[in-house]
């Protein structure tokens, strides 16, 4: 019979410390904070139309005009991954999308310091040789 009882009783245990467990977590979940709200764009930030419709500059080739900013990949931790660049074409027929990574990219002050000039060490034929981004929905299509 000894051994019986601690089977017993640690069957009845388990529930509880499962129990307790969920309390806890459920708690825990429930807890939600409450919003901050901005007034004026912080120092060293940028919106994202700072970026989107701006020329990409080779530096390999004299800052010439290679692309042009499309789309902006951001992960869920709110960094910037890549800038989708449409290459190619001409009046945006034919163009295709290229992702460069954030870090590739080098972002300066134009003269007047209100617009961002943003090159890549990249030539225009290494951007059309490039293979082209899919966004996973486009894959579904």
């Amino acid at each position: 019979m000894k051994t019986i009882k601690p089977a017993i009783l640690g069957t009845l245990m388990v529930p509880a410390f499962m129990f307790a467990a969920g309390s806890v977590n459920a708690e825990e979940s429930t807890t939600t904070m409450e919003a901050t709200y901005l007034t004026e764009t912080p120092e060293n930030t940028f919106h994202a139309d700072a970026l989107t419709g701006n020329q990409v500059k080779s530096s390999v080739e004299d800052d010439e005009d290679i692309g042009t900013i499309t789309d902006l990949v951001i992960g869920e931790d709110g960094q910037i991954n890549a800038v989708v660049v449409g290459v190619g074409g001409f009046l945006g027929m034919g163009e295709k999308n290229v992702a460069i990574e954030w870090d590739s990219l080098e972002l300066t002050k134009n003269e007047d310091g209100d617009d961002y000039v943003i090159t890549v060490n990249a030539s225009e034929d290494a951007l059309e040789a490039a293979e082209e981004y899919n966004r996973n929905e486009d894959k579904d299509k």
